[in-house]
């Protein structure tokens, strides 16, 4: 008992001394650190005096701080720390290690990560992950092997983990979601001019036609002999009367003299509708239309850009890398055609842009310098130039059509948020594609010189061999066979895709792109090289177009009415016509209401006449899906340069059945327009007994003729339009009337 007590007394004399020699350290007078068993043996009743401890600061939270991820709502069950506005800091007391990285600072509001009020002002780094220590690795089989396979998964974990990081900075990237910009001008300054152009183009062309009808009165006296009048009309029934009675060579006199007067008053006509000078609108439409081609040529006519956001990378996938947008002009493009080797499509684009334009204006120079020429080679000559240039006119825009169908391609890669894309046609499209088509419809409004009677006389040529073969009746059923199989062919090119627009996905990664290799499973899985491919048919484009006048953009009305108008509307009128003159030769093959020599000799149909295939070789001159084609293939073989920058343009099935179609158009057209040419050259005294045994068949003097009377003045009556036609007089049917 004695050793304890000793042992006893020995612990409070150290304690005591430790106690104290720590105190006197610190420059306290506390006595610390004394232990239950001390404070116990001490003497006396005596009190100990020490100082109260300082209480520590309260963390306190951020008030109403969350982190904003309110996606924790869609899970399943809901966490207890998830709110309406996201995760509060409760959440970070049970899941520590997503202090540091957590959304919107939680280390800088959450007492929990060391923030709150009492934050010191330093940011926590993640901690290592914890080390686990296996009991009895040594011994354990196949744990060295599982631990070594273990830090090869963490090895090829790596870049994804850092592609989990890029994607998280990308997303908060304040140009996320930007769209691109593009170069050129702006819409508004688009759509100012092109309401200038119009006001331009419409204002000098109504502006002379004004002119020209005022002026009317004063130029076109017509001589009282010029047209056919009573006597003449009398004269005629003379020579039909004459065949009932058996006076045959008094048919053949009577018939001549009504050709001759048939021509005399076609002359007339055609010199009334021609006089000294083409009218006044088609030069005021041509000159404005030129106006417009210098800056067609060198302001620019599209610019378009892609850009793709994938895994927080925001790439921009156009060929022309240094710039804000792929723009070309006319003139830069065929620079930068020469520059890359291209120098087939710089030639194909010069030939039509710049050399057809000045071949028209020389081929007019000659044209209205021959007019008035006192010989036959220079009238000839004169209504040669005029004819080449009504011709390949609308030649001067092929490539108009697929900068419209590309600027649609790029449109349609659009999809939000991965894709992001614009495009847009400039003002060098407004200009170039109002030229063309006003160039081209006011050439159509010059018209041809007459040709002097003695050229007018000349025997036609022979019988075309279908003619001949299958006869009137057969011509209007195998016209009729075309015209279906060019319908169903136009119709399938309308809805098959004819352009297609492929960006390599190549271009994501490096060294072009910065999405790396070992991102590319995710790239897949997310179908984004899918999503890189667009195609566009004539008829989605022309729907687009409607749409985007909708959404304001002036300049699509000029593609609408090339594409709308130009391509579908006029080729399919002008096999309808076709049709309808074939249907028609068939139901009146020769008449001297509908047939005769002038045709043959002037180049304009018979005045009185069916104007159905007038007007279908008007509307082939102006049908354009020939020109389409063209402009498909010659713009598919220019941006074939884009091919190394991973842009590829290239073209689809639909064009190839257009162009079936447009074969089948050209035939129906050349066939039906040789049957009605070799009608019309008929000699008249074939007509003049045709008439004849046309009465005779009628007995009844009060029966109409066999004449429609829907195709007389068809010409006049259609406004501005019918001075696309040569003017000419109108014969009635009572003039061949017999006399009661």
């Amino acid at each position: 008992m004695r050793a304890i007590a000793l042992v006893r007394s020995l612990q409070f004399v150290l304690v005591v001394c430790l106690g104290t020699s720590t105190a006197t350290s610190q420059g306290n007078v506390t006595i610390g650190n004394l232990t239950d068993s001390a404070r116990a043996v001490s003497p006396g009743n005596g009190s100990t005096r020490e100082s109260a401890p300082t209480q520590p600061e309260v963390c306190k939270d951020t008030p109403g701080w969350t982190n904003g991820y309110t996606a924790c709502n869609n899970y399943v069950p809901v966490d207890p720390d998830c709110t309406k506005d996201g995760v509060v800091c409760h959440f970070y007391k049970v899941h520590p290690h997503f202090c540091p990285t957590g959304i919107h600072d939680p280390w800088l509001h959450c007492c929990a990560c060391g923030g709150g009020s009492t934050f010191d002002g330093v940011r926590p780094t993640t901690p290592p992950p914890a080390e686990v220590h296996v009991p009895g690795e040594g011994w354990l089989p196949g744990m060295h092997a599982l631990s070594l396979e273990l830090g090869k998964l963490k090895k090829k974990m790596a870049p994804v983990e850092k592609g989990l990081d890029e994607v998280y900075d990308g997303l908060n990237q304040p140009d996320y979601d930007a769209p691109p910009t593009l170069e050129g001008s702006d819409l508004w300054q688009i759509n100012l001019v092109v309401l200038a152009i119009i006001a331009l183009v419409a204002g000098s062309s109504g502006l002379a036609w004004l002119l020209d009808r005022k002026q009317l009165p004063e130029t076109t006296k017509v001589e009282p002999q010029s047209i056919i009048t009573a006597e003449a009309a009398d004269e005629s029934k003379q020579g039909l009367l004459a065949w009932v009675t058996g006076s045959k060579s008094q048919i053949e006199q009577e018939s001549s003299d009504i050709s001759k007067n048939l021509r005399a008053t076609d002359a007339m006509a055609e010199s009334r509708a021609a006089g000294s000078r083409p009218a006044g609108w088609s030069w005021a439409m041509l000159v404005a239309s030129y106006a417009l081609l210098v800056p067609g040529l060198t302001q620019v006519i599209f610019s378009f850009n892609i850009l793709v956001n994938v895994l927080g990378h925001r790439i921009e996938v156009q060929p022309e890398k240094g710039h804000a947008s792929c723009t070309e002009t006319i003139t830069g493009l065929v620079d930068l055609l020469e520059r890359t080797g291209s120098r087939t499509g710089a030639v194909l684009i010069v030939l039509y842009a710049v050399v057809v334009p000045a071949v028209k204006l020389v081929l007019l120079a000659i044209g209205e310098a021959l007019r008035n020429c006192s010989s036959s080679f220079g009238i000839s000559l004169s209504r040669g130039c005029i004819i080449i240039v009504q011709t390949i006119s609308k030649w001067a825009c092929p490539d108009m059509f697929a900068y419209i169908l590309l600027v649609h391609l790029v449109r349609v890669l659009e999809h939000r948020p991965i894709l992001l894309t614009a495009a847009k046609l400039d003002i060098g499209f407004s200009c170039f594609s109002v030229f063309c088509v006003c160039s081209t419809v006011s050439s159509l409004g010059i018209s041809l010189p007459p040709l002097p009677e003695s050229d007018g006389d000349r025997a036609s040529s022979k019988t075309p061999l279908i003619v001949r073969c299958l006869g009137q009746e057969g011509l209007y059923r195998c016209v009729c066979l075309l015209a279906a199989c060019f319908t169903v062919l136009f119709a399938a090119g309308l809805f098959m895709p004819c352009m297609a627009l492929r960006i390599d996905e190549r271009q994501l990664y490096p060294p072009v792109g910065s999405v790396p290799y070992s991102a590319k499973p995710i790239v897949e899985s997310l179908a984004i090289p899918d999503l890189l491919k667009s195609d566009v048919s004539i008829l989605s484009c022309t729907l687009a177009l409607i749409a985007e006048i909708g959404r304001g953009e002036a300049n699509s009305i000029f593609a609408l009415v090339m594409f709308g108008c130009c391509v579908i509307v006029l080729t399919f009128t002008d096999v309808v016509l076709l049709l309808f003159a074939a249907r028609r030769l068939r139901s009146q093959p020769l008449s001297p209401l509908t047939n005769g020599p002038g045709l043959a000799s002037s180049g304009s149909p018979r005045p009185g006449s069916c104007p159905y295939m007038a007007w279908a070789r008007v509307c082939r001159k102006l049908a354009m899906l020939d020109v389409s084609i063209m402009g498909v293939y010659v713009i598919t073989l220019c941006l074939a340069i884009y091919k190394k920058q991973g842009l590829i343009v290239s073209t689809r099935n639909g064009l190839l059945v257009l162009i079936a179609a447009e074969v089948v158009h050209t035939i129906t057209y050349w066939t039906v327009s040789a049957a009605i040419d070799d009608a019309n050259s008929a000699e008249p005294r074939q007509l003049g007994y045709r008439v004849a045994e046309a009465e005779e068949e009628d007995p009844d003097p009060e029966s109409p003729e066999r004449f429609d009377p829907a195709c007389c003045g068809v010409g006049r009556r259609f406004g501005v339009l019918g001075m696309l036609l040569p003017a000419g007089r109108e014969v009635m049917p009572d003039d061949f009337k017999r006399s009661p």
